[in-house]
């Protein structure tokens, strides 16, 4: 360690005591904590006799002003665009909402169709079917009706050939099958 020449400095008792109470409190000789201070405010250039300490002051404010303008410029590169991209994701998806709202109608309404075209093609194949039905009963009478004529013409006597008699009956047959 270095030998220190000795100098001596005067203060007041009140001075004294406060030094006194900082000595206790870091642990330190009088001397080697005054020297700590000299060596404090010649590295730091601060100025003992100013209690708001300007220096510090501007360092914090130069501190707190990058800090916002880092802020600002994180805002302006991803905040504003990435808000701007979900208020479009927004509209595009209204958008796409009101177009399904519109097809969900266009295919409701083409249901009700295709079931009224089903409904109407059911009814129009159960009238078929009794058409024919209908056609097939009035077939039969008729060929029964001929049948009965014939039989009844053959009884009363008139006078045909039997070729000419089959002949006829055939081709009355397939005219009735024709309707």
């Amino acid at each position: 360690m270095e030998k220190w020449k000795e100098k001596s400095i005067r203060f007041p008792q009140k001075s004294d005591d406060k030094l006194s109470a900082l000595v206790l409190k870091f642990g330190r000789s009088k001397k080697l904590f005054l020297v700590q201070m000299i060596d404090y405010f010649y590295r730091s250039k601060k100025d003992p006799a100013d209690s708001g300490d300007e220096i510090l002051k501007r360092e914090l404010s130069y501190g707190i002003n990058r800090i916002l303008s880092f802020i600002k410029q994180q805002e302006k590169d991803l905040l504003i665009p990435s808000m701007n991209l979900n208020t479009e994701n927004f509209r595009l998806h209204n958008v796409f909402h009101e177009k399904l709202h519109e097809q969900d109608q266009v295919l409701t309404f083409q249901n009700q169709q295709s079931s009224n075209i089903l409904l109407e093609l059911n009814q129009l194949s159960k009238s078929i079917s009794k058409n024919r039905t209908e056609k097939t009963l009035l077939i039969s009478n008729i060929i029964l009706l001929f049948d009965h004529f014939l039989k009844e013409r053959d009884a009363i006597g008139w006078s045909l050939n039997s070729v000419k008699k089959d002949e006829l009956y055939k081709k009355l047959l397939s005219d009735i099958h024709k309707l």
